[in-house]
């Protein structure tokens, strides 16, 4: 169908004068003798090439038909241009109604072009079928993949936020961890500070009751130290011998 559309096509952009010259192709690669890309030959073996399909053999005259190679029966044959230059005998081939001339011939061989151009447009046609098929295999699974992808993208922004979420009770343990730590620390260091502070308030406490007594011992150490026996008494000595 898109091949028959496109044949509408170029035959709206060739005209009508033109659409009756559609049948008529390259035998090789089927382009187009009406779109007027390249030269055209018939071949002495009926066969039609575009000059690009077909070369012609060396050793001819230039006043002589050129010689071609056919690519199809693989003979050497002579072939004339396709257009008004040609033999009116030969130019009938091309006729736009073959059915109106008496040669039985030119209808066939316009015939055959016809199924020819024919099994080329459903090989075509099968081609773009396939081709469409792929296109349309090719995206249900684009779909399925994209509809994957944003289920991925969905569920790395689920485990994002988890990510986060770890990382913040992680840094809070650790924190409650060192504020235990530290009270466990401030806890064994307060018996030694109690202890001092209880010093320091009972020497507050006896504070002036200590004054008074050491200003009484200093007082009375004159008199302890003279008291104090500090080696053997020495009597007067009255000496004698024994």
């Amino acid at each position: 169908m898109a091949l028959q559309f496109g044949m509408s096509k170029s035959k709206m952009a060739i005209g009508e004068p033109e659409a009756s010259k559609l049948w008529i192709h390259c035998n090789s690669c089927c382009d187009l003798f009406a779109e007027k890309k390249s030269v055209f030959f018939l071949l002495a073996c009926h066969h039609v090439f575009c000059k690009r399909c077909v070369k012609a053999a060396v050793g001819h005259t230039p006043s002589d038909a050129p010689i071609f190679d056919c690519p199809i029966c693989r003979r050497s044959v002579r072939g004339r241009q396709v257009g008004n230059t040609m033999p009116n005998h030969i130019k009938q081939f091309f006729h736009p109604e073959p059915y109106a001339l008496s040669n039985d011939f030119i209808e066939t061989f316009q015939r055959g072009n016809h199924r020819h151009f024919d099994k080329y447009k459903e090989k075509k046609e099968l081609e773009m079928d396939k081709l469409n098929k792929d296109i349309e295999v090719a995206k249900s699974v684009c779909q399925k993949r994209f509809m994957e992808a944003q289920m991925l993208r969905v569920e790395r922004k689920k485990l994002s936020q988890r990510s986060q979420h770890i990382k913040l009770q992680v840094s809070n343990q650790q924190a409650e961890m060192k504020r235990i730590i530290q009270a466990k620390v401030n806890r064994s260091l307060e018996p030694s500070s109690t202890q001092e502070s209880s010093i320091r308030g009972r020497n507050r406490v006896r504070g002036p009751s200590q004054s008074r007594g050491s200003s009484k011992d200093s007082s009375r150490s004159p008199l302890a130290k003279r008291n104090q026996v500090t080696s053997f008494m020495h009597q007067p000595n009255h000496s004698f011998n024994l």
